[in-house]
């Protein structure tokens, strides 16, 4: 082992002991939170029978979809600070019983995501529709493309930034050959598989015209779910959204005089017209996820250790290769 090896060894050991410490004492923290509770139990249970982790009065939630709309990791989401889909899930299910909210006000600002969790998020919108009565109101903030703009497509009513970027209808896959890279470092990819069209897409291996032709179908019958959510949402034909949108992006605007969008205008603007449809007589809530100081404070320490930790360039090709293991398809700006 070299010095320098060695000195970012100790660095990576200080941080884990220090990382451990505050899980005790947050750990400990809790237990003593719980041991000694502000409230007798019996109120607490009273609490949340009676839904008062809420407004008792009527109340329009804001539902937040900002950053990159992906399944979210248990392993690894408390080292991100990124777009929780788990949380997001869960949270509507629990407005879904919740007798004194009004509706869903979604606030978006995001590129996109993978196409599967944004399909994730707008069906439970739907089944949130279907099973309470309510309406979803939506507002787009700097951008709301691609998987962003499907999941608005719960929405009964849609609103934008001026300066928003958005619509971007349509889906992808993206992946890389590295088959010449590997020869020129004497790198060869081995696949032992039951049939030719298993294992597409590792990254050693060039594709076959037959395996395009396979993902290529499979972009194409997404490409049509996505035109039937739209076209569902907005009241237009896919012919006609075709015809409108080939999958660039658009401004505010552009999107109006289109007909993906229903009007522009300030977010503050927006939801005084929201809160007027219930004659102000509702109030909007915001819940935010709860993040312990184990939690921050790990996040911390982890983004500090990535930075000072040296990579090599084989480590960086190494690492490269293992995160497109995998193919996934992309509903996403661009």
């Amino acid at each position: 082992m070299t010095k320098k090896q060695g000195i970012w060894l100790v660095v990576a050991v200080v941080l884990f002991v220090a990382t451990s410490i505050l899980g005790i004492v947050s750990a400990s923290w809790s237990h003593n939170a719980i041991s000694e509770p502000l409230i007798d139990t019996p109120d607490i249970l009273s609490a949340v029978e009676s839904d008062a982790i809420f407004p008792a009065e009527s109340f329009l939630a804001v539902v937040k979809v900002a950053g990159t709309i992906m399944e979210t990791d248990p392993a690894t989401t408390y080292m991100t600070d990124g777009f929780d889909l788990a949380y997001t899930l869960d949270y509507i299910d629990r407005l879904t019983t919740s007798d004194s909210n009004a509706g869903i006000l979604l606030f978006i600002n995001s590129g996109g995501g993978e196409m599967a969790a944004s399909d994730d998020l707008y069906l439970k919108l739907m089944d949130y529709k279907e099973r309470t009565g309510r309406p979803v109101y939506a507002y787009f903030d700097d951008y709301a493309c691609s998987g962003a703009y499907y999941i608005a497509m719960a929405a009964d009513e849609i609103w934008a930034n001026r300066n928003s970027i958005c619509v971007n209808i349509g889906v992808y896959i993206s992946t890389y050959n590295l088959s010449q890279l590997f020869e020129n470092y004497g790198i060869e990819q081995v696949m032992i598989r039951s049939s030719e069209n298993k294992g597409i897409g590792a990254v050693g291996i060039p594709w076959t015209e037959e395996q395009t032709a396979v993902y290529q179908s499979i972009v194409d019958l997404y490409y049509d779910q996505f035109l039937d959510v739209v076209a569902a949402g907005r009241g237009m034909t896919k012919d006609g959204i075709r015809k409108l949108d080939d999958g660039r992006e658009m401004l505010a605007a552009q999107a109006l005089e289109a007909g993906f969008i229903d009007g522009i205008g300030r977010y503050e603007e927006y939801t005084d017209r929201v809160l007027s449809y219930y004659d102000y007589e509702a109030v909007l809530y915001e819940e935010e996820p709860a993040t312990d100081i184990f939690t921050t404070m790990f996040r911390f320490f982890y983004g500090k250790l990535e930075a000072l930790i040296p990579v090599s360039e084989g480590e960086l090709l190494r690492d490269f290769v293992s995160s497109q293991d995998g193919i996934v398809v992309m509903a996403y700006a661009g």
